[in-house]
């Protein structure tokens, strides 16, 4: 019998520990560095007053520092494992910062910050592994299962801290140990020889905008963007706010804890199936297909108010919202060609628009969440219209008519 040859897992094995440090680079930067502020939401409301308009206008804050991020991006192409280095840091930063503060304009601070890390995080690691991963069909969804993996260790270790009676600063401290652990392998895996080879082929693809692509193609993803941003806004309000509408529905039971972990457990493992079904429908079919189970999630509280109600939409939204974003940056970099990058941040910046606009809505609605589901719910059925006609285009092209 022969012996397997090591070295020819070598390839595959050093793949599978790139996608593992995605994995972590995303499990920090949006699983900690930005959805830990939903679970601490009811936490902060309940031992320092926070008021839900309050941490609205917090959320916007972070928000907004995610669309600067998202805009800020595509500057930051040439060294991206340097800059995700920097994120890292900014992410790790701004957690111990919400620990050391209980003033509204400081919390804001520390949030426009980590909105601003995590956007170039969420660029960078797309930008280093979806290049190297391209050969697989599953461990691109191992990168972005970090998402939901980090939203479920964040919800879990807030649901103990909660169980614990711990403080929020507590928490907010605890997390950022918690993502200095995390970051640790972006420093050990990912190499600084890659930002070298980024900038070669940056200059050896022009500076021209859209270089690579030809008009149509570049029309085509500027209509994905403008969906890519309605579902920013149509997924941000339950993402932000179902522990707060679980907490209302529950007062000071502990049980509302719970929909964050669920929300994000769905997100993790739905990331490591979409490869597959993804192959077969193809990508756009699948962000469609997910958007129509995202769009049920999000209504579901408005007609079905208990707790029951919230778990379902927190395994609607938690097991699609990463799924879009999976395919929507395999989208980009299967189709912006020279300048896959610019498009996954116009993506990013897209999407960050869209969450802009949540947390506002909430503060016009003076905190009205059913009204505020609904209007999301809205705009999730308007650019699912767009995926539909833009899949009926494609069909048409693909036939020749």
């Amino acid at each position: 019998m022969n012996e397997p040859d090591p070295d020819a897992r070598g390839p595959v094995n050093r793949s599978l520990m790139i996608a593992l440090t995605g994995l972590m680079g995303l499990a920090l930067a949006m699983g900690v560095g930005r959805f830990a502020y939903t679970p601490l939401l009811p936490m902060m409301q309940t031992d320092q007053g926070m008021s839900l308009q309050t941490g609205s206008w917090v959320a916007l804050v972070n928000m907004l520092g995610y669309l600067v991020g998202g805009l800020t991006g595509k500057y930051l192409t040439g060294a991206p494992v340097r800059n995700l280095r920097l994120a890292a840091a900014g992410i790790i930063l701004s957690l111990a910062g919400m620990a050391m503060t209980d003033h509204g304009l400081l919390w804001g601070t520390w949030r426009l910050v980590a909105g601003i890390a995590s956007a170039w995080m969420m660029i960078m690691v797309s930008m280093i592994t979806l290049p190297r991963l391209a050969g697989s069909p599953r461990l691109p969804g191992i990168v972005y299962a970090g998402v939901g993996a980090g939203t479920l260790l964040a919800g879990l270790l807030c649901a103990v801290f909660v169980g614990l009676g711990w403080t929020s600063h507590a928490a907010w401290l605890s997390l950022a140990g918690v993502s200095l652990l995390l970051a640790i392998p972006l420093w050990t895996v990912f190499e600084r020889s890659w930002d070298q080879t980024a900038v070669v082929a940056s200059r050896s693809q022009g500076d021209l905008p859209g270089a690579g692509v030809d008009p149509a193609v570049q029309a085509r993803l500027w209509r994905l963007v403008v969906c890519y941003g309605l579902y920013g806004f149509g997924y941000i309000l339950p993402a932000t706010y179902l522990p707060a509408q679980a907490r209302l529905l529950l007062q000071d039971s502990w049980t509302y804890s719970l929909a964050w972990p669920v929300f994000g457990l769905a997100a993790a493992c739905s990331t490591l199936v979409v490869g597959l079904v993804a192959s077969r429908l193809g990508l756009l079919r699948s962000w469609a297909g997910a958007q129509v189970v995202l769009t049920a999630g999000v209504a579901t509280p408005i007609v079905w108010p208990s707790m029951t109600g919230i778990l379902v939409a927190s395994l609607c939204v938690g097991g699609t919202f990463v799924v879009i974003t999976l395919v929507a940056m395999q989208e980009a970099q299967r189709s912006g060609g020279a300048r896959s990058g610019l498009w996954m941040a116009r993506l990013t910046a897209s999407f960050a628009f869209g969450q802009v606009l949540g947390p506002a809505v909430i503060v016009l609605l003076q905190g009205r969440l059913e009204i505020g589901l609904g209007l999301a719910a809205t705009a999730l059925l308007v650019s699912l219209t767009g995926l539909v006609w833009q899949l009926q285009q494609d069909g048409r092209k693909a036939v020749g008519i």
